[in-house]
């Protein structure tokens, strides 16, 4: 096995979208009376705020310091979406502590093109989702979150290795109780190689049980199962955000957090979303709802991110958000797209569905129509417009051009004729008489026209439509 272990040092602050860089936040935890800070941005570190400074401290160095308390209830359902997200890259994801993420990898190197594809994958999703993490790669679970909390960059991929890359590891990482850390300090203990020359029964003897069996899960002596994350039936995620807003815009950093976490869930259960709602709360008024369907079933997370803007960004908002939920609605199996000897997708860059969703998003679901045809052989009357949501296309594409003129036009170039003749004839039920002859012809800039000429007007020729 292989494991990659994501630590987000910053996970507290790294919720809050990133508005404005020159101003100093921090988030603060509440001890009793004490209060000290957990967690803060680049700005307030460039000013000398610190991770476990006393908060009247950090006011003295920086007066105009934002900050704002620490949930734990808010940093487990940050959590939660980020393993959410993690399951396109793996069924086996392991939240850990608060901000801790365990992914075995082994299983999908080959079908992520090894390696260092999957790590350049997974960043740039996380640097889009704007999060701080330092990874750790081990065939242990205990080794690979050891190297990500000490920063230990270098993939370790084999047991053989392992033992030499944990020697030089700082005890200090070790998750050991105080009097643990009391003992390795009196000891002179520094590094984990000093602690694996320490006999077994001499370990256990003045470190106790943990340190031995942490120690022998470190190496893969001993086994460390794990309970991978159970991911439900249905999908529903909740942001809390930082701020309240009646702004739009403000709402797209934490959707699109959602919807990374949508696209994991669909991933993991091989589905896909034919439709979805957003609730928006707010104080003293009722939720705001707002449901984005799809005319094909869909796990494109960037398409579910575009048309979800698209609607949002057409809201007028009576009240500011405090709260943004999305929970799926319709669910399907995905139908997945015909690759050829060379593992490539037939299906390339925006399907025609994906262009009718933007579509009817921008302009309304009123605005977009639908051709088709109707059992007349009149052409006047051989086709209908429907909406495009309201009827299925079903019916083949007729011989017909899709440009029909409301009015015939008198011919007045000329043409070359490129069919023979098709005679359409009035119904007798009608009171006119037509009786026509039709044609396809092609001019000298290559426009094709349907033509006809009447039967008893041979002489003069009429265009009634227009090809693409």
């Amino acid at each position: 096995m292989l494991w990659l272990s994501l630590y987000f040092p910053q996970l507290p602050i790294d919720r809050q979208p990133r508005t404005d860089e020159d101003e100093p936040r921090a988030v603060v935890l509440a001890e009793g009376p004490r209060r000290r800070i957990l967690a803060c941005n680049s700005c307030a570190q460039a000013m000398g705020v610190r991770p476990e400074m006393a908060l009247k401290n950090a006011y003295a160095l920086v007066p105009n310091l934002a900050i704002s308390d620490y949930s734990e209830d808010q940093q487990q359902a940050h959590l939660e979406q980020l393993t959410l997200w993690a399951l396109q890259y793996s069924s086996q994801v392991v939240p850990q502590s608060s901000n801790t993420l365990l992914i075995e990898i082994a299983a999908s190197l080959k079908l992520f093109g090894g390696l260092q594809s999957l790590l350049k994958g997974i960043g740039a999703q996380l640097r889009e989702q704007q999060v701080t993490v330092m990874p750790g790669i081990a065939p242990t679970p205990s080794a690979a979150t050891l190297f990500a909390r000490a920063g230990y960059r270098k993939p370790v991929r084999t047991l053989q290795h392992l033992q030499h890359s944990l020697a030089n590891v700082s005890v200090a990482h070790l998750p050991l109780d105080d009097f643990s850390f009391k003992g390795l300090r009196q000891s002179g203990i520094r590094t984990i190689g000093e602690l694996q020359g320490i006999a077994p029964a001499a370990l256990t003897r003045r470190f106790g049980n943990a340190c031995t069996s942490l120690l022998y899960k470190l190496d893969g002596r001993l086994p460390d199962p794990l309970t991978p994350y159970k991911v439900a039936d249905t999908f529903s995620q909740t942001v809390d955000l930082p701020l309240e807003t009646q702004d739009t815009g403000a709402l797209n950093f934490p959707l699109k957090r959602l919807l990374g976490s949508l696209g994991g869930f669909l991933k993991s259960h091989d589905l896909g979303v034919r439709q979805f709602a957003i609730h928006l709360h707010h104080h003293r008024h009722k939720p705001h709802v707002l449901t984005i369907g799809f005319l094909d079933t869909t796990a494109d997370v960037k398409h579910l991110l575009k048309i979800a803007i698209e609607k949002l960004s057409a809201e007028v908002l009576t009240a500011p958000v405090i709260r943004l939920n999305v929970t799926s609605m319709e669910l399907a199996p995905l139908t997945h797209s015909a690759r050829d000897l060379f593992h490539k997708s037939h299906s390339q860059g925006q399907t025609v569905e994906q262009l009718m969703d933007q579509l009817m998003a921008r302009l309304g679901k009123e605005a977009v129509y639908t051709a088709l045809t109707e059992d007349d052989h009149r052409p006047e009357k051989a086709s209908a417009s429907v909406l495009h949501n309201s009827h299925p296309v079903t019916h083949p594409w007729p011989a017909r051009p899709l440009w029909l003129l409301k009015e015939p036009l008198a011919l007045n170039e000329n043409v070359t004729l490129r069919t023979l003749p098709e005679r359409i004839e009035n119904g007798w039920w009608d009171d006119t008489d037509v009786r026509r002859d039709y044609f396809i012809a092609s001019n000298a800039c290559g426009s094709y026209y349907w033509l006809y000429r009447l039967r008893h007007q041979p002489q003069q020729w009429w265009i009634h439509g227009l090809f693409a």
